[in-house]
């Protein structure tokens, strides 16, 4: 399957894009107060409980406008993506740790509870 097959329902991804601009640092929970202000001070976001820093991947690329108005993202790789890519899917991991998932995303499938976007 290819990414532009894919469509925009629960568990589908709409091809935001926001998964692979944002990367999870640290939980904030787990963070002692000199990690929290060291994150904070250096300009890190903090979004659903995430330490987030801006790093989009390289292989992101906008898609052709299809007429919608919405931009779309597609992965240059997606054939042969990293497993942590292909993994990605919302769903809780071994320990009941989870991906971060921005706000809106459509991979989160049911029971799932996205993030606020940065």
């Amino acid at each position: 399957m290819k990414f532009g097959d894919l469509k925009s329902e629960s568990g589908t991804c709409s091809r935001c894009g926001e998964c692979c601009r944002w990367l999870p640092i640290a939980l904030v929970r787990q963070c002692k107060p000199h990690q929290i202000h060291y994150f904070r001070e250096r300009g890190l976001k903090e979004s659903g409980g995430y330490f987030l820093a801006g790093a989009p991947c390289r292989h992101l690329r906008e898609e052709e406008p299809d007429g919608s108005g919405i931009k779309k993202w597609g992965c240059a790789i997606y054939e042969t993506r990293p497993a942590t890519c292909r993994d990605f899917c919302g769903r809780p991991l071994s320990g009941g740790k989870r991906y971060y998932v921005p706000k809106g995303c459509t991979m989160a499938g049911p029971g799932a509870e996205p993030h606020d976007g940065p």
